[in-house]
């Protein structure tokens, strides 16, 4: 991202919050953009806003999470950003950098909720929900939807599959196929590479346009590598072409992060309202709503609700989780592998 872009995204977060009234504390959130800013801000923005009058939280959608920590840098003198919500590897490298502060549960006490892989860095960047990765399909072109992430390679769908896996879908997909292979992501990557190429025939585009969505939706290609949460929302409103499908060796959720911003001029008001986000109430209402993996262990889930997240028991049983902080050490590495060994060689 443009230091120009950068600037821009800042001066509109100092504009906003300017104008709203000067009696109530304004907090800027940066975070996600499309349908999770939609959903974010009406099932998280405005029930805590409610229940704290006097917070007036200003919500700005980032283009994605490398933009956002482009402006915590730019700005880290004089941050104008109260709390970040961003990718779990991205949220890594800023802890790396010193860009977010420490929290404790005497000042969030839901932090006690929350499981320990999700407690980031000594808590300073703390995983409130995960989107899994699954497979999309055209309801009106495939009757017999995939069930396990090893159709990708049935000859039926050659030329009928997008894969955008130079980002973290092919960093979150590589353990997947390893397990299936039964090898160790942490010993080796080559079984999922394998893996990788032998369903790369039938990947008719590795950069699908405008999304991996939409390829589906118009019918251009028969199933997309993609996200739960956004395919679920699509799903049911527009008109179901867009089906899901959680294949039976289970997914990966690509973890998302709240985060307090180090030097935050609203600290306090920041704290309340992660303290907020980080709720089973909250986690709950999003989970149902917009279909992302609740963190917090006090959430329940209906079986319903639990389906559309995970998919079937089996796959449910299944699920993964991964060591992000070892992850965020290969990261570069694995995007690198997939571009070199699958992309460019396909």
């Amino acid at each position: 991202m443009t230091n120009r872009t950068s600037l821009s995204l800042l001066a509109l977060l100092a504009a906003t919050g300017a104008a709203h009234a000067q009696d109530k504390t304004p907090l800027n959130v940066v975070g996600f953009s499309g349908v999770f800013a939609e959903n974010y801000e009406k099932f998280i923005i405005a029930p805590f806003e409610a229940a704290h009058p006097d917070i007036d939280v200003i919500y700005q959608p980032s283009k994605n999470s490398a933009e956002t920590l482009a402006l915590l840098t730019l700005q880290r003198s004089d941050p104008t950003v109260d709390v970040a919500l961003i990718d779990v590897s991205v949220a890594i490298k800023a802890n790396g950098e010193g860009l977010f502060a420490t929290l404790d549960e005497a000042s969030v006490p839901n932090l006690a909720d929350q499981p320990a892989w999700a407690r980031i860095d000594g808590d300073k960047s703390i995983a409130f929900s995960q989107d899994n990765l699954t497979i999309l399909y055209n309801t009106e072109t495939v009757s017999e939807p995939p069930t396990s992430w090893t159709d990708l390679a049935d000859p039926k769908y050659k030329g009928k599959i997008a894969a955008k896996l130079a980002d973290t879908r092919g960093v979150i997909l590589i353990p997947i196929l390893n397990k299936i292979a039964g090898a160790d992501y942490k010993e080796t990557i080559d079984p999922a590479i394998e893996a990788l190429n032998q369903f790369a025939p039938n990947v008719s585009t590795w950069e699908p346009a405008p999304d991996c969505y939409a390829v589906v939706q118009s019918g251009e290609v028969d199933l997309s590598i993609c996200w739960n949460g956004r395919s679920q929302y699509l799903h049911d409103t527009q008109g179901g072409i867009i089906g899901v499908s959680a294949p039976k060796e289970g997914s990966i959720g690509q973890t998302n992060t709240i985060n307090l911003v180090e030097g935050s001029a609203h600290a306090e008001a920041a704290k309340t309202f992660i303290n907020y986000a980080l709720s089973a109430e909250a986690q709950a209402t999003f989970a149902e709503k917009s279909f992302y993996g609740p963190v917090n262990t006090k959430v329940e889930l209906s079986p319903e609700v639990a389906t559309r997240i995970y998919g079937s028991p089996e796959a449910q049983a299944a699920q993964m989780s991964l060591d992000w902080p070892w992850i965020a050490t290969v990261y570069s590495e694995w995007i690198q592998r997939i571009n070199r060994e699958v992309i460019a060689f396909n």
